[in-house]
C-alpha cells in the first residue's frame, strides 16, 4: 500500500494519475490523505506531495496543475533530466526534483491534444506536435519508466516494497480488415475499370490474377490473408483482435458489393477472434453513423461489440472517445500515430480516458498501439528490414517495464504470404520474436 498526502486531499486528477502509476504498472494499491498525522504515523511506502518537507516518505513538489480544472497553454522549458530520463514539470525541489504526478497526467490525458493546433489533412492531432516526438522520446514508454524508478526510490528509502505485484509484459495482436477481397465482389463495372487501369499500366499479371479470381479458378488474395491470419493464430494457440470496416463506399470506405453472406459466416465461425468495429471515416464527426455501425455488426455477429478502433486512425479528443463510450463500447484500440511508432500517451500500458472538460474519467479503456505496418510501408518507406528491427526494438521497450506489445496489422499488407511478400516475413519474424521475450 502506497500513502499519499496532499494537503488538500484527493482531486480526480490526482487520483487517476495514482490508479495508473500504482494499480496498472506497479501493482500496488494506495490510498490518499490530507491528514498529516495519519500520514506521519504509517509505515510504508509514502509520497509527500506539498511543498512541505514532512521528514518522511518520498517528496514530490506539485506543480498545481492536478489541482486545476479545463486546460491551459503549458509554458515549455521547465525540462531536465531525472535518472538519465527527460523530465518536465520540472520544479528542482523534493527528492524528485518534477512533479512525476502532473507529468504522468498532462501524458496520460492527452493534455496537448485538446490545445489549439494544426491538423493533418485528416482532421488528426500531427504527431510532430507531440511533446515527446518533438524530444526524441516517442519510443520510449516514458510513464512506466518513471514508475519503475520510483519504486527504486521507495526501496532506496528503506521501503519495503514486497507487496509490489508489477505489471507482466504481454504481446497482443490487432488486424484491421478494410477489404475483405481484392476482386471478387466488386461488381462488373469496378471490374472493367479494374482490368482497364492494370491495361494501361501494363500490369499483365494483375490482370490475369483478377480474372482467376472473379471465375473462382483461384481464392481471393484479402479474404486468403485473413483465413492464413487466423491459422497463424491457432498454431499460436492465442486470442486475437480483428476490426471490421462496414462503412459506406467512397474514397476511405468500402470497395466490396455488400452483403457478402460467405464473409459473415467465416467471421462468425472464427474462435479465437474478439471482433470488433472499424468505425468508418465519417463517423468522426457523425456519432449516429457509429452506432449505426455497432448495431450492423452486431446483427452480423449476432453478439454484443464491445471494442473499437477508427478507420485512419482518426480521433479527436474529447469527442471521438466519448462518443465511443456512449456508444457502448468498453475497449477502444485507436491511440496511435499513423506516420510515426511509439507511445502516444507515454505509456505501454492500457488506461481509461480521462475527459479534461468534463473532469472525469471514463469507464472507456485506452489500449495504445506501439506500431502499424501502413506507417512503416506508407508513411516511412522503411525496408522489411529496417522495420523488423524496429518491431524488436519496441517490443524490448515494452517488456522492459511491463508494458503491451501491441501491433496493428492489416490483411491487404500480409496477402500472398511467403517469398512473394516480405511484409508476412516482417509481421511473422517480428510476432515471434515479441513471444519469446514473454518467456523470459
Amino acid at each position: 500500500m502506497i500513502t499519499l498526502y496532499s494537503p488538500t486531499g484527493t482531486t480526480p486528477r490526482i487520483d487517476y494519475c495514482m490508479r495508473h502509476l500504482c494499480n496498472h504498472i506497479l501493482g500496488v494499491e494506495f490510498r490518499i490523505t490530507s491528514d498529516v498525522q495519519d500520514y506521519l504515523e504509517q509505515t510504508g511506502p509514502s509520497i509527500n506531495y506539498s511543498d512541505t518537507a514532512l521528514g518522511r516518505g518520498i517528496q514530490i513538489v506539485p506543480s498545481g496543475l492536478l489541482f486545476e480544472t479545463g486546460v491551459r497553454p503549458i509554458k515549455e522549458g521547465n525540462e531536465a533530466e531525472w535518472k538519465g530520463l527527460f523530465c518536465f514539470f520540472y520544479t528542482g525541489k523534493g527528492d524528485i526534483p518534477f512533479d512525476l504526478l502532473a507529468a504522468s497526467f498532462y501524458l496520460l490525458s492527452l493534455y496537448e491534444e485538446y490545445l489549439p493546433a494544426e491538423l493533418d489533412e485528416h482532421g488528426r492531432f500531427k504527431h510532430t506536435n507531440s511533446l515527446l516526438f518533438r524530444k526524441g522520446l516517442l519510443e520510449t514508454p516514458i510513464i512506466d519508466r518513471w514508475a519503475y524508478l520510483l519504486r527504486e526510490e521507495f526501496t532506496k528509502a528503506g521501503f519495503d516494497c514486497s507487496d509490489f505485484s508489477l505489471r507482466k509484459y504481454r504481446v497482443i495482436h490487432t488486424y484491421d480488415i478494410d477489404f475483405p477481397y481484392l476482386y471478387r465482389h466488386k461488381g462488373l463495372i469496378k471490374c472493367i475499370f479494374g482490368i482497364l487501369r492494370d491495361l494501361l499500366k501494363k500490369n499483365i499479371r494483375d490482370i490475369q490474377n483478377r480474372l482467376l479470381v472473379v471465375f473462382r479458378f483461384r481464392d481471393d488474395p484479402y479474404r486468403v490473408a485473413i483465413e492464413a491470419i487466423d491459422q497463424f493464430q491457432a498454431q499460436l494457440q492465442r486470442p486475437y483482435y480483428l476490426f471490421v470496416l462496414l462503412g459506406k463506399k467512397g474514397k476511405y470506405g468500402q470497395t466490396t458489393l455488400y452483403p457478402t453472406t460467405d464473409y459473415y459466416t467465416y467471421l462468425r465461425s472464427l474462435d479465437k477472434a474478439q471482433i470488433g468495429l472499424h468505425p468508418s471515416y465519417h463517423t468522426l464527426n457523425h456519432p449516429k453513423q457509429l452506432a449505426k455501425e455497432k448495431s450492423q455488426l452486431e446483427k452480423i455477429l449476432r453478439k454484443t461489440v464491445h471494442f473499437s478502433r477508427q478507420h485512419f486512425l482518426r480521433m479527436q479528443v474529447p469527442q471521438t472517445f466519448r462518443e465511443t463510450h456512449t456508444a457502448g463500447f468498453r475497449e477502444d484500440f485507436t491511440l496511435a500515430f499513423s506516420h510515426v511508432p511509439g507511445f502516444r500517451s507515454g505509456t505501454a500500458i492500457p488506461h481509461f480516458f480521462y475527459d479534461l472538460q468534463k473532469e472525469e474519467i471514463l469507464s472507456l479503456l485506452i489500449r495504445p498501439s506501439v506500431a502499424m505496418d501502413s506507417t512503416f510501408i506508407v508513411h516511412l518507406q522503411s525496408s522489411p528490414e529496417e522495420a523488423l528491427q524496429k518491431l524488436k526494438r519496441l517490443a524490448d521497450a515494452c517488456k522492459q517495464s511491463g508494458g503491451d506489445y501491441l501491433t496493428i496489422w492489416h490483411n491487404s499488407n500480409l496477402a500472398d504470404e511467403g517469398t512473394e511478400n516480405p511484409w508476412w516475413n516482417v509481421f511473422i519474424h517480428s510476432t515471434r520474436y515479441a513471444l519469446e521475450l514473454e518467456k523470459s
